[in-house]
């Protein structure tokens, strides 16, 4: 089940420069994905449904292409000056839910997905904590034996991300048929630090404390140096 506000703002190409922005307010809820519980064998049907791991609450983008001045320039100057382009990808999302699993087959069902239970305790972490304590282990225990656990599915959100790409491109152009381009681009510009979720499992060594940065965002400054030949 999926909602969405989806908004954009567009500024077309003119005067040197483009702007698109997007903002997405969501969410998906669903009962497939990890630490299913059987149909056929659950104690509580709330457990079955709750946010997918697509459920990024807020995602703003927004990408511009710009022209740099130089381009009014004679002679060698505009040449070495003129046709730079300046363009950039800036993304933030909030971050996705995870389930806090018991890490024990109590249930005995053979599958191995069990909820933990909760204790009652608060899930912020403890005054001082790390900043990569993303929660209160306390709050959580392994469930009974003979019980799925009552932790909801997507119960925690993790991280948000946040990236800023950017490129510098120039064109020099021979004649009316050939050109090269000059490609300068910077990948996580800033060095922005995104981290991954923080461990899910009771039973766990690192449950509550995140380990590692996001598969997907959590590469350093990347800078790379391309020249293309268009004939």
């Amino acid at each position: 089940n999926y909602n969405s506000m989806q908004l954009t703002l567009s500024k077309r190409y003119s005067h040197g420069f483009t702007v698109t922005s997007n903002y997405a307010l969501s969410k998906v809820e669903g009962d497939f994905g990890d630490s299913v519980i059987p149909y056929t064998m659950v104690q509580d049907p709330a457990l079955l449904w709750g946010p997918l791991d697509q459920d990024h609450r807020h995602r703003f983008t927004t990408s511009w292409v710009v022209d740099l001045p130089g381009g009014r320039m004679e002679g060698p100057l505009k040449w070495v000056l003129g046709g730079w382009q300046w363009t950039g990808v800036m993304q933030y999302q909030t971050g996705n839910p995870f389930t806090i699993l018991s890490g024990r087959d109590n249930s005995l069902d053979g599958i191995g997905g069990d909820r933990a239970k909760l204790t009652g305790a608060s899930t912020a972490p403890p005054a001082g904590s790390a900043r990569t304590v993303w929660f209160n282990p306390a709050a959580f225990a392994v469930n009974d034996l003979g019980t799925f656990g009552d932790v909801p599915k997507g119960y925690l959100y993790g991280p948000s991300l946040h990236s800023w790409d950017m490129g510098l491109f120039k064109n020099f152009r021979m004649n009316t048929d050939m050109n090269i381009q000059f490609r300068a681009e910077f990948f996580n510009v800033f060095n922005q630090v995104n981290f991954g979720l923080p461990g899910t499992n009771v039973s766990g060594g690192s449950f509550g404390s995140i380990t590692a940065t996001d598969g997907n965002f959590g590469d350093p400054r990347i800078i790379q140096f391309g020249l293309k030949f268009v004939f």
